[in-house]
């Protein structure tokens, strides 16, 4: 008779369990993204430039370079070959008044200054595919740039994220 009502029990718990303890579906599984930090403005790139293609910040800090500070960006970019990457990266910069030096010292790909301004203001870009990407691959390659340092241009919320403006500590 206890085996019985043991299995009742069970049963009755079986059929009733989906009424509770339950959250209701909402159907949206996918995780918050946070924002783009340069879309964010929190660290603008010269000139108020943005870019006009698919990429991802992935870092971004200042660097000293030869006893000069520098800030050195680096992202990936989508759906497209090395060449367009950079051509794109130079279309953006070119919209906002600068120049590209028709041969950029190596290892840079692209050196560009808006006529006038000082040495220190010189963006300097290279862009690398990924090796063995298939043609479906969305990110396609990297790009890193040299870059004046840039200060803190916005007080928004997100912009001391290092998960959104991608400028780690030393330590992270």
């Amino acid at each position: 008779m206890g085996t019985l009502a043991g299995i009742a029990v069970v049963l009755a718990v079986l059929l009733l369990s989906h009424r509770f303890g339950r959250a209701d579906p909402t159907g949206d599984y996918r995780p918050v993204l946070v924002p783009d930090g340069l879309a964010l403005g929190c660290y603008p790139l010269p000139g108020g430039v943005t870019f006009d293609f698919g990429y991802q910040l992935r870092r971004d800090g200042d660097v000293e370079v030869d006893g000069e500070k520098r800030r050195v960006l680096f992202a990936q970019y989508d759906e497209m070959d090395e060449d367009e990457a950079l051509a794109a990266i130079v279309d953006d910069f070119a919209e906002a008044g600068f120049v590209a030096s028709e041969r950029p010292a190596p290892p840079y790909d692209a050196v560009l200054r808006r006529p006038g301004d000082a040495r220190a203001d010189v963006v300097r870009a290279v862009v690398e595919p990924l090796p063995g990407v298939e043609d479906d691959t969305i990110v396609r390659g990297t790009f890193e740039l040299d870059l004046p340092v840039a200060e803190l241009a916005s007080d928004a919320p997100d912009c001391d994220d290092p998960s959104s403006t991608k400028r780690w500590d030393e330590d992270s």
